[in-house]
């Protein structure tokens, strides 16, 4: 039983390590969407959020990326006044890294740029309408087929005037389109 259990193993073992074809996406065009929640820890409530990413393959571990993320939320300014409506948008570029794992491929990127809030602005808010931004982005890709993937993505940005005031977190489920290889 021992033996049959060890050899099971071994086998198993030598069959995920053997050399397989590689399937890196380097020089390869990215280009997708995807919907979430974006929320702030401060002044505004949780809000769905929709993106649109595309990226170019420099290596076979990195990419250059682009990300427009959209998102809408409320706030009140006390408990008797009306609920108000803003929307958050902004434009991030920067390079990713990837561990290209057969069809799960999990990455990380940093970016930075540009966030502009749309609407009126909490009084009291410590940041400003129009900053500089940098976005930290852990993700999970799954290349359904060499053209078509699914993920989900984490991003994590940080107005830079404000860094422990203007954070807010993403989540979002992302699909993409794969050309050029």
């Amino acid at each position: 039983m021992m033996r049959g259990l060890v050899l099971g193993l071994l086998c198993g073992a030598a069959a995920c390590l053997a050399p397989r074809q590689a399937q890196a996406f380097e020089r390869e065009w990215h280009l997708g969407g995807g919907a979430g929640i974006t929320a702030y820890p401060h002044y505004y409530t949780t809000g769905p959020s929709f993106g649109v990413n595309g990226g170019y393959g420099i290596s076979d571990v990195f990419d250059l990326k682009l990300e427009l993320l959209g998102s809408l939320h409320t706030y009140q300014a006390s408990a008797n006044s009306a609920e108000e409506h803003g929307s958050a948008y902004s434009a991030a570029f920067g390079p990713s890294y990837k561990l290209d794992i057969l069809q799960w491929i999990p990455y990380g990127a940093v970016l930075v740029g540009y966030k502009h809030i749309a609407g009126p602005i909490p009084a009291g808010a410590p940041f400003r309408r129009d900053d500089a931004l940098l976005a930290l982005v852990l993700g999970l890709d799954y290349a359904a087929t060499r053209n078509f993937g699914l993920g989900l993505s984490l991003r994590y940005d940080f107005l830079l005037s404000t860094m422990d005031e203007g954070q807010a977190f993403t989540p979002m489920l992302r699909a993409e389109y794969h050309w050029g290889f």
